[in-house]
């Protein structure tokens, strides 16, 4: 495997730190996938997972979304100042047409994690014919009134602690249960993964498992609200397939019972290939759980038969 980075510049000027991933010469290319990673972390993480999906014949992108990891621009955990989801999901697409620009004839992927999941949902209101399936992984679904209730919360959070503030009250009414099933836990991040090496890993790299600013948190919401709605997925190509995975004991999809709405949001709205995989026992983040390689090879062989 031959990694090498590079920016890529935003519509307002912002740079966008991008990883690449290719196989060894020997290996036959059968598409792109373009990973979009989760809150508080960063694309590195995907190595091992850009690895082995190489292993398979694939090439594999990953961005730093802004406010994590190289593209954070000197305040970690914020997007920006004002219209930081539209810039993230703008971002998002800049790195989409570099891949169609230098892939032009191979069948394309997106993989997104999480709140990576929700800038990739964001992103599919976009045209996308160029795509030939996405993947969702450890994601969710609640009523966008749900998401509306958080917004006096987190705007006044914003008057006491202001925009770059980081608030231990939204951090305990988002991250704050997610232990809980967990309990007696030995990390408070217990809660990714079964495995306590890929959690102490996660504890010990200072890009991973960082507060969140407030602004983030507005801006993440009014996402969340956007995309929630039946307009946005009905918006969405419905000759798109989509994968969903997660794990039945990840806290962010809320035990399987989230992840198993969206999926069902999507067949509402008359999406023709939409299909789901919840793993026993998993937690959240099932690309860095013990069965991760059984989760890779899910993936590759929903992959492999879109390519038939």
């Amino acid at each position: 495997m031959k990694e090498n980075t590079f920016t890529l510049v935003a519509e307002d000027h912002h740079n966008i730190f991008v990883r690449h991933w290719q196989p060894a010469a020997k290996v036959k290319i059968k598409g792109v996938i373009h990973i979009s990673h989760g809150m508080a972390e960063h694309s590195e993480r995907y190595a091992a997972t850009a690895r082995a999906l190489n292993q398979k014949g694939f090439l594999v992108y990953a961005h730093d979304h802004r406010g994590h990891g190289h593209s954070a621009s000197g305040i970690l955990g914020h997007y920006a100042d004002n219209d930081g989801w539209q810039k993230v999901v703008s971002d998002f697409s800049v790195v989409q047409k570099h891949i169609i620009s230098e892939h032009p004839d191979l069948p394309k992927f997106l993989l997104g994690h999480s709140m990576g999941s929700f800038i990739t949902m964001a992103y599919l209101r976009h045209p996308v014919s160029h795509l030939n399936g996405v993947i969702i992984s450890g994601s969710n679904f609640d009523h966008p009134a749900k998401y509306r209730a958080l917004k006096p919360v987190i705007r006044a959070e914003i008057v006491r602690q202001g925009a770059t503030g980081r608030s231990p009250v939204l951090e305990f009414l988002t991250f704050g249960s997610f232990n809980k099933p967990f309990d007696p836990p030995r990390t408070k991040f217990d809660w990714l993964s079964k495995d306590p090496t890929e959690v102490d890993k996660y504890i010990a790299d200072p890009l991973s498992g960082f507060f969140c600013t407030n602004k983030l948190w507005e801006d993440l919401v009014q996402g969340l609200i956007s995309i929630s709605t039946k307009a946005s997925f009905d918006a969405i190509e419905h000759k798109l397939p989509i994968y969903f995975f997660a794990g039945d004991t990840d806290p962010v999809g809320q035990y399987g019972k989230g992840v198993g709405m969206l999926a069902q949001r999507f067949i509402a709205s008359s999406h023709h290939d939409v299909s789901l995989r919840l793993y026993p026992g998993g937690r959240h983040e099932m690309l860095n759980e013990t069965n991760s390689s059984e989760v890779i090879s899910d993936i590759v062989a929903w992959l492999n038969h879109r390519l038939d």
